[in-house]
């Protein structure tokens, strides 16, 4: 009998989407979830990242009679505080300087249905009495509107983080931890369950070699003993990680075991602890548990060599909206375990050992932060920084260096650095700087997105409609605006309020912020097309300029003198 029949017959009805297991520490949470599935209860799922929270949260939902209505989901730790309120609840046309159009937030789209609600623990305290109002009262106002919306959602929140903790250090409330909690969840982290740890090592084979069109068809078993022994402190989402990169690494289809190759290389390298060596590259003695061998699993069928063949389990995938850390280091040990602490800690890392490297590198991703080597082989990092800073101005950047000077970390830090590193440094000084530089990095997105929704509410301006934004700007009135133009005082109006509809803005002085804002930024193609406005807009008397023949308009205005 296949392993997947005797996963079947083990499991039964407990199969739930893609979740299989046979451990009992799994088993346990699917008949919570079965319990609490058929319920309109708030569930709180608590657990160490890459624990799968966001699958077991579509199992309650597909078990549950919403099943038919929609599930949404939301990272509160991915969107900036500027931009959560908005993604929570919608906002109105004009709501905020770059709401240049209707928006409905997350609560609406999920009605009828669920509402999950990943990293709950990093919903800003301002937000927090909001969201209990909608859990104890199912209603809400839209930023922008005083309209009061009801809507009928069930609300799972999940975190790794310690709420109770965090409610002594007044960073979360307890009226809202209690709201969430009603049926709060255990998820076991992957080594309280090591028998399911083949079953996910098959599973992930066979999709990962689908994906990258390798066939794997030999799993040795001191590959799979290695991985059953293994702590796995990234849980679920590093096994998946290490299978993928193995897979790309393998040959004559067989899965080469990479937690043997990097015991062998007798460091699990960091730059992070550790002592320097004579080039001053940071490395530690091997930290490596000794891996025991698992007992054997019933079921598992093996070939004449010992290669288990054949198993099957379906986990949960990794995120997509994970952080994205760029790490520039020809260091390769130092290089590659910043990579597998970056996995750890649930950030997305991507690794390259010289500047070329990260400048040659496909473009799908633009890094939330990058961490640099202040002197790689090929380029200087202070060059380097001038280089990124042209490629997305935002992008935050720690410096890191086998050895530093007062003068070079000063000037990295005058360059804009987050922080200058010498190594070796220990884990929390790294994630105490990836941490502020992910903060300032949400914080330049949401500056980035609102910039963008001005310049796209610009762009949607007809040639006459910005004639009439730069004159307003200027200080006139209606009336002078159409003697400027040549067009009625009515015609004037209605583009006046075209302009304002289309900016989002609610008054002149909205309209002046965005056009210091898109001058600033270079976003209009001719810097002459907005003029300042003048010291006091709207004077007492007449515009001088209403007396000017229409010849001597500036160049913006020079050639619209017919009629709209």
């Amino acid at each position: 009998m296949s392993n997947l029949n005797l996963l079947d017959q083990t499991c039964g009805e407990r199969r739930s989407e893609q979740i299989v297991g046979i451990s009992p520490s799994l088993k346990s949470v699917l008949a919570e979830v079965e319990r609490v599935a058929p319920t309109d209860a708030s569930v709180l799922l608590l657990g160490e990242t890459g624990t799968g929270k966001e699958l077991i949260a579509r199992a309650i939902h597909s078990l549950s009679s919403r099943s038919e209505h929609p599930f949404v989901k939301l990272d509160c730790a991915a969107i900036p505080f500027d931009l959560l309120d908005s993604e929570l609840f919608g906002h109105e046309k004009g709501a905020f300087p770059w709401a240049s159009a209707h928006r409905i937030g997350r609560f609406e789209m999920a009605d009828a249905g669920t509402l999950f609600l990943d990293e709950i623990g990093d919903l800003p305290l301002a937000l927090q009495p909001k969201l209990l109002r909608v859990l104890q009262e199912h209603e809400f106002e839209r930023p922008g509107s005083s309209q009061t919306h009801r809507v009928n959602v069930r609300l799972i929140a999940a975190t790794h983080r310690d709420l109770v903790g965090m409610i002594s250090q007044r960073e979360f409330r307890s009226d809202l931890y209690y709201r969430l909690s009603g049926f709060p969840i255990n998820l076991p982290p992957l080594r309280e369950r090591r028998e399911d740890i083949p079953l996910l090592v098959s599973h992930f084979v066979e999709m990962f070699s689908r994906r990258i069109g390798k066939q794997i068809h030999d799993i040795p078993a001191e590959t799979l003993s290695a991985f059953t022994g293994h702590s796995w402190p990234g849980n679920v989402r590093e096994l998946q990680n290490l299978i993928e990169r193995a897979i790309i690494l393998s040959n004559d289809a067989v899965l080469p075991n990479l937690l043997s190759a990097m015991a062998k290389k007798s460091t699990r390298v960091t730059a992070l602890q550790g002592t320097s060596n004579g080039s001053g590259n940071a490395v530690i003695d091997s930290n490596t548990e000794a891996l025991p061998s698992p007992p054997p699993t019933s079921g598992d069928r093996s070939d004449k060599n010992g290669h288990l063949l054949n198993h099957k389990f379906e986990s949960s995938g990794t995120s997509h909206d994970l952080p994205i850390v760029f790490v520039v280091d020809d260091d390769v040990p130092a290089r590659e375990s910043m990579k597998q602490i970056l996995c750890r800690e649930g950030w997305q890392p991507e690794t390259f050992a010289l500047a070329q490297e990260f400048f040659d590198r496909p473009r799908p991703h633009v890094p939330n932060c990058l961490v640099v080597n202040i002197s790689p082989r090929d380029l200087s990092g202070l060059e380097l920084q001038k280089r990124i800073v042209i490629e997305r101005m935002e992008t935050p950047i720690i410096f890191i260096a086998d050895h530093g000077d007062v003068p070079t970390s000063v000037q990295a830090m005058k360059a804009g650095a987050v922080e200058f590193l010498i190594k070796p440094f220990t884990d929390d000084a790294l994630f105490d700087a990836i941490r502020e530089a992910l903060k300032r990095s949400s914080i330049a997105l949401g500056r980035e997105a609102e910039m963008r929704s001005v310049r796209d509410s610009y762009a949607s301006l007809s040639h006459r409609e910005r004639q009439v934004m730069a004159l307003v700007l200027s200080g006139l009135l209606n009336k002078q605006i159409g003697s400027e133009l040549g067009i009625s005082e009515i015609t004037v109006k209605a583009h006046r309020g075209r302009v304002m509809q289309k900016m989002g803005a609610k008054s002149v002085v909205d309209l002046v912020r965005m056009a210091t804002r898109l001058r600033s930024e270079r976003a209009l193609a001719g810097a002459g097309q907005l003029r300042s406005p003048s010291p006091s807009p709207i004077s007492g008397s007449p515009d001088r300029r209403m007396n000017r023949p229409a010849s001597s308009s500036g160049p913006t205005l020079k050639a619209a003198g017919g009629r709209s």
